[in-house]
């Protein structure tokens, strides 16, 4: 395995650098997972890339890795941040003014040009070909003095070439984010009309739509605000369409008016939240699983929910599938919780293995009436037995009813019998999703009999599996993927032999163990939390959770 840091300033083109190295990566079959900070400001601030390489043939992506083989940095800060972290402290380059660097990995490179000669000096460590690189910095980049900067960056790292250079593995992979999972799995599960407002850690959901469905005769529109997006997606939905739309903290806020239209009407939903520090405008590039109570309750009155989690990248994919069937059978919100880490998160992988996540749900659109002519009265809002009711598509013959905030009878007209409609149809409103039909509401890892399990879900999912297994007699790993409604009995099943749990989350009130508490009971529950931001590595969650268990005072979390 190996790690690579790069370090500089915001427009200094560092996020430029590593996406090619990582499309270069990608190209000869290498497994790999990126890591990236960046600042709030567009010029001035930190910015940091950081790539994991798996070994030959190696499938899994390595999680965030403390361990770092070689950095490249631009300033002394740089130096103060991955110096501790080096395998060996002589492997730091960078320019000529910046201490604590080795002479003879030291150069001159101004400041517009520092990405392309530090790609060079990457590349030609891993012993990547000279001309697959450059072939990829001139179609990005002028030729002249950007070609001199790779030429000399890569003939630097020449003189410490890896002891196993890298070759071509003839592996077709294929490198994704979190969002682009999103935008893929909503693909394959009929999304064809997107509406959004640009916001971080979501806006590259809006990008990849803008160019991925109008070949396919959709489209992507960019609204004026939050609250168009959320009542355009629910116009779209209304009108018998597949969508779903995406925000973030401040976004999320002026969509909650747009939850409760559609839990009053019943029209299918699914809104994504890619967490970010809050409150207000918080830490818009950093990463926090803070929303989640406000997710479960978010909007005046009192109505269903589905709050999910997915556990991975390659989880996000078959995750949005699944609420989209689940949105339409329960015929209300359905809410995934993502945070900022696994949203931006890209990994590079056998793209066998995207294939099969795209192909894993079948489309289910529950109890909707698309086509066929409706026979006898409709009455929209009518429970079918234990059934959600029928629900018809504009142009269904005999299917039309009136969609109104207003409380309404069974039919959708207001201003009906509040006593009667109020204990009946409200009723069965909220009741309709105290449990669903759904059979991945966690996963779990390691050994069942382990007297310890480690609970957490979305950007902590591969710091957990990680852990467990390097420990797989002592712990066991639960990702959870089904906040609301609860699967109690599940839970209380697969915890039968834990006798210490860690709910590991990027908080600072514990909120997804206070929403499991009803599983935990007769447990021995602690918490590891953190909520500076930053995404712990591999070597800080393992020392946290034995701290944690040991007793002791976390430094990160207090």
């Amino acid at each position: 395995m190996k790690s690579i840091a790069l370090f500089g300033l915001t427009g200094q083109g560092i996020e430029t650098a590593g996406e090619i190295l990582s499309k270069v990566i990608e190209s000869l079959g290498y497994t790999h997972r990126n890591w990236r900070d960046f600042s709030t400001i567009i010029r001035g601030g930190n910015t940091s890339f950081e790539i994991y390489i798996a070994d030959r043939f190696e499938t899994e992506p390595p999680p965030r890795i403390e361990e770092i083989d070689l950095a490249i940095v631009w300033t002394d800060e740089g130096v103060d941040r991955y110096l501790s972290r080096l395998k060996d402290t002589s492997m730091i380059f960078g320019p000529e003014n910046v201490k604590s660097i080795p002479s003879e990995h030291q150069g001159n490179p101004p400041k517009l040009g520092f990405n392309v000669w530090s790609l060079g000096i990457i590349c030609g460590h891993l012993g990547i070909p000279y001309q697959l690189v450059l072939t990829e910095v001139e179609m990005k980049f002028k030729k002249g003095k950007n070609t001199d900067l790779f030429e000399a960056g890569y003939q630097l790292g020449l003189t410490v070439l890896s002891e196993n250079p890298m070759t071509d593995l003839e592996i077709e992979n294929a490198t994704i984010s979190g969002n682009d999972a999103l935008c893929l799995g909503a693909i394959a599960g009929d999304v064809r009309y997107y509406y959004g407002y640009p916001i971080t850690p979501a806006s590259e959901i809006l990008e990849n739509f803008s160019k991925w469905l109008p070949p396919l005769g959709g489209g992507a529109f960019q609204v004026e605000d939050e609250i168009a997006a959320i009542h355009a997606a629910l116009g779209c939905s209304y009108a018998g369409k597949r969508t779903f739309v995406a925000t973030s903290g401040p976004g999320l806020a002026l969509m909650t008016e747009g939850l409760g239209y559609a839990a009053a009407t019943e029209i299918p939903l699914v809104l994504v939240d890619n967490q970010r520090g809050g409150p207000s405008t918080g830490m818009p590039t950093k990463t926090e699983q803070s929303d989640l109570l406000h997710l479960m309750n978010a909007g005046h009155g009192e109505f269903a929910r589905i709050l999910l989690t997915p556990t991975s990248v390659l989880d996000c994919i078959v995750t949005i599938q699944e609420a989209l069937n689940l949105s339409e059978y329960y015929q209300c919100p359905v809410i995934l919780a993502l945070d900022l880490d696994l949203a931006l998160r890209k990994i590079s992988i056998p793209w066998e293995k995207i294939e099969s996540a795209i192909s894993f749900v079948k489309i289910d659109r529950g109890p909707t009436i698309l086509e066929s002519p409706f026979e006898g009265t409709y009455k929209r809002f009518e429970a079918v037995g234990s059934s959600p009711p029928f629900r018809t598509v504009p142009g269904v013959k005999g299917g039309a009813y009136v969609a109104s905030g207003d409380e309404h009878d069974e039919r959708g007209l207001m201003e009906p019998d509040f006593k009667k409609v109020r204990s009946t149809l409200h009723i069965r409103r909220l009741n309709k999703a105290n449990s669903i039909r759904f059979n991945r509401p966690f996963s779990t890892i390691g050994d069942k009999e382990a007297p310890i399990t480690i609970i957490g879900t979305g950007a902590m999912g591969e710091l957990i599996e990680h852990f467990v297994k390097n420990n797989p007699d002592v712990y066991q790993g639960l990702l959870i993927r089904q906040l609301a409604p609860l699967p109690k009995e599940e839970l209380t099943i697969a915890l039968k032999n834990s006798k210490r749990i860690v709910v590991a989350e990027y908080n600072a009130k514990a909120q997804i163990r206070s929403i499991l508490e009803p599983g935990l009971k007769d447990k021995e529950v602690l918490s590891l939390l953190r909520f500076d931001g930053e995404h712990y590595t591999d070597k800080e969650f393992s020392e946290e959770i034995l701290t944690i268990l040991n007793g002791v005072t976390s430094n990160l979390t207090n």
